[in-house]
């Protein structure tokens, strides 16, 4: 075989595994990108670790059946869980990663008046909504005055339940 052809040849074979470990990685990322941070690659001892961890919170995304079919609904069930004061349903309503993070944070939100505060402007205030194509995300803005500052809430589809989960508040 003369060195043209085992040239061609090796590059043909880096090119198709190079090719093959993108599309792997495109692949095991893409259902989980929008609503899963990874943890520090350094918790994770192996790639199987990793593998493991994404499978369990692809089950966990598959029972997660708190939200509304439309990123209206969810927000007024959010509202409705904050007005009775039920911190845990509430926190619920947001992505999986973020829920225990935010049942403690709508607690002190609650003791610090500004729970009741976004009830208020939700009730009596102006609620805009705009949808970002891109990310497939629906941001609310909850205004009482044009002039003040108010709130911003972002809901994204959980894909496996087809609710709407809200990401960031």
């Amino acid at each position: 075989m003369d060195k043209d052809k085992k040239f061609f040849i090796i590059f043909g074979i880096l090119v198709i595994i190079i090719a093959s470990g993108l599309i792997f990685y495109y692949f095991m990322t893409k259902e989980s990108s929008k609503e899963f941070v990874v943890r520090d690659k350094d918790s994770f001892k192996s790639g199987q670790d990793y593998l493991n961890y994404l499978e369990q919170y692809k089950q966990a995304q598959s029972k997660d059946t708190y939200g509304g079919k439309t990123p209206e609904e969810t927000l007024q069930l959010f509202i409705d869980a904050l007005k009775k004061g039920d911190t845990e349903l509430a926190s619920k309503y947001f992505i999986l990663s973020k829920q225990g993070e935010m049942e403690n944070d709508l607690k002190q939100g609650i003791e610090s008046g500004g729970i009741a505060r976004l009830i208020d402007y939700y009730s009596n205030g102006e609620i805009g909504k705009t949808h970002i194509d891109s990310l497939n995300i629906y941001r609310f803005r909850i205004l009482k005055e044009k002039d003040q500052p108010g709130f911003r809430l972002d809901l994204i589809l959980n894909e496996s339940t087809n609710v709407w989960k809200i990401e960031s508040l």
